[in-house]
């Protein structure tokens, strides 16, 4: 048999693979392709070894599955129990592929088949109703058939291979690569890649798993993996495959000429509205992926495609700081709050990676409480607060992260979730770690009864940094705060903010923050000020946060004046001894500034030759 043949298997070749039930032996594997044009390759590729043998079912599985039944006794025993079925349904199954699988998950129960795979599709994650439906029908199928098999799902993107239907239709398309934009992408995955991913699988022993994680026994219940491949823009894809004809040659001279008259933008911006409202169009231009559930987080972050994606909370490192990570899809966890925000006791609230400082602090004054530390900006996810120093309100717990008691973590690398408190060794090892794999499910974070707050403003001439210091270091305030309106001013405005004191004077604030910190939440929750404000920030503004030693900072304050630097707001953050901490070592001042973009290059010169060793928040960084 051929095995990259896409033609149905004749009857001739069923009957000379017929066998008795006796003879079924574990290493052959049966393979739906269902008009799946890359299933052949599949089977060449599990013939390629010594052990297991692969049989291509043909374009009629389930008459062939009907034949081999008749084969097979009612009652299946060791000696006839087969090794695999692998099914490749796509992202939609037809009544007629739904009485053609339900002859398969006969053939699985006669055979007692240990292992089920079924191939779908990557539109499950955009909100594709029939990819969603189809990978339902299938999985539950087999697995109430075969109630003892493993049954597993693969979700591939854009397969690209010499037999797949994206392949030729990119070869068709090439010539008009000039009219595509660059920021239309999606992901391609070769198929060796996912054929490596079926086998590890296939080949697994002693599934499930039963681990003991910081205490507790956790089973693993992984039963999907997607697999997306690398981000492509759809220009370079088409690029890639021009075949350098005369006829491609023409037609590529022509999309060019019309894409100085901007019908590529035109293409692109129907292409994108089109994707809001019809699922079958959104895997044309896939950039971010938002899975609503931890399941499907888990199913996005396994070993074989962390490497593929970014996982970010609100996305504000994209959208606002202008982050990129190429060949990478985003993974936003907004939608991961089902739950939201579950009180967990009294001084206590527990929240899934996805809410946001805003959830949160919604939720908890329901219960009149607060959290210890409220940033100006409060659309930031609490999962990024355990990567990035996020700080704003407080001089006890100077970041959010410092409230954080527990932490839940999905480990790619082994395959586990881990459960730390503060003082175990995952939570140091992961907290500020930006080169860390593990993806924040769950945190629990300490919160205190709500406060009002007196906010006492000054204004200092010529203040030195010894002056400075002194403020931030003030123990009686909640917060202090100092800001300078540019280098060159000689003026500072320092702002304590002191709660529960009986003597206010009328200037009392619900939350320790000011008003430009109200003014970017109001902007926020408009989408198209949301989307103006991150733009404006992206093209024009440039944004970093220093964090320096006391030594530093009287450096930075006696030489920043001839630097154009358009805000100064500086905090103090204490010491926390955690292995990743910025202020690991001892106590910094937070220096949040601001200039413009043009100004970038002579702020670079500055620090490299004044503060070398100076350090950056990673996560409040333009690029």
């Amino acid at each position: 048999m051929d095995s990259h043949s896409s033609g149905s298997t004749s009857p001739p070749a069923i009957a000379e693979r017929r066998m008795p039930a006796t003879e079924v032996r574990a290493g052959l594997v049966l393979v739906a392709g269902l008009g799946h044009p890359v299933a052949g390759d599949y089977v060449a590729f599990v013939g390629q070894g010594a052990r297991d043998e692969a049989v291509l079912l043909g374009d009629d599985p389930s008459h062939m599955a009907r034949e081999w039944l008749r084969t097979v006794p009612e009652v299946p025993t060791v000696s006839n129990r087969g090794d695999a079925l692998m099914i490749f349904i796509g992202p939609h199954v037809s009544e007629a592929r739904r009485r053609e699988l339900a002859d398969l998950a006969e053939l699985a129960r006669r055979w007692s088949i240990g292992f089920v795979g079924i191939v779908g599709s990557f539109r499950v994650h955009l909100d594709d109703p029939a990819a969603e439906e189809a990978e339902r029908f299938a999985f539950a199928l087999f697995d109430n058939a075969v109630p003892g098999a493993r049954v597993v799902v693969f979700r591939p993107g854009h397969l690209i291979g010499p037999q797949s239907a994206m392949g030729r239709a990119l070869g068709w398309l090439a010539p008009l690569w000039p009219l595509i934009a660059p920021r239309l992408a999606t992901c391609v995955l070769p198929p060796s890649e996912l054929f490596d991913a079926i086998e590890s699988e296939r080949l697994e022993a002693g599934w499930p798993r039963v681990e003991a994680v910081a205490g507790r026994v956790l089973r693993r219940d992984r039963r999907a993996f997607t697999l997306l491949g690398v981000n492509t823009s759809w220009r370079d894809l088409l690029r890639r495959h021009r075949s350098g004809s005369l006829g491609q040659v023409v037609v590529s001279v022509a999309a060019t000429i019309l894409s100085w008259l901007l019908v590529g933008q035109l293409i692109t911006l129907i292409v994108s509205s089109l994707a809001r409202h019809w699922p079958a169009v959104r895997q044309l231009d896939v950039s971010v992926i938002r899975p609503r559930s931890f399941r499907e987080l888990l199913a996005l972050c396994h070993a074989g495609n962390i490497e593929r994606v970014r996982v970010v909370g609100y996305n504000n490192g994209v959208n606002h700081f202008g982050h990129r990570y190429p060949g990478k899809t985003i993974v936003s966890t907004v939608r991961c709050r089902r739950t939201v925000l579950v009180r967990a006791g009294a001084g206590r609230l527990k929240a899934d990676c996805g809410a946001t400082v805003h959830d949160a602090m919604a939720c908890l004054a329901d219960g009149g409480e607060e959290l210890h530390v409220v940033p100006n900006y409060s659309y930031v996810a609490l999962g990024t607060a355990f990567f990035v120093p996020i700080h704003g309100s407080a001089v006890d717990y100077a970041t959010v992260a410092d409230t954080i008691t527990r932490v839940v973590l999905y480990d790619p690398e082994h395959d586990r979730i881990v459960s730390a408190a503060r003082e175990d060794r995952d939570f140091a090892e992961n907290v500020y770690n930006l080169a860390s794999s593990a993806v924040v499910l769950r945190l629990y974070l300490r919160a205190r009864p709500r406060s009002r707050y007196d906010v006492r403003r000054e204004t200092v001439s010529d203040a030195t940094a010894a002056d400075l210091l002194a403020a931030l270091r003030d123990a009686e305030a909640g917060n202090v705060e100092i800001r300078q309106g540019h280098a060159a001013s000689r003026t500072v405005t320092v702002a304590r903010y002191y709660p529960d004191l009986d003597d206010l004077t009328g200037r009392a604030l619900e939350l320790p923050r000011d008003a430009l910190g109200r003014l970017w939440d109001r902007l926020e929750e408009n989408p198209i000020t949301s989307y103006l404000m991150h733009a404006l920030s992206r093209r024009v503004a440039w944004h970093t946060e220093l964090f320096f030693t006391p030594e530093e900072f009287e450096t930075f304050w006696s030489t920043h004046v001839p630097i154009p630097l358009r805000k100064i707001q500086l905090r103090y953050i204490r010491r926390d001894g955690l292995p990743h901490s910025p202020f690991r070592d001892e106590d910094r001042v937070s220096a949040d500034l601001f200039l413009f973009r043009w100004d970038k290059k002579r702020f670079d010169a500055y620090t490299a030759g004044t503060l070398p060793n100076v350090r950056y928040n990673p996560g409040k960084h333009s690029n």
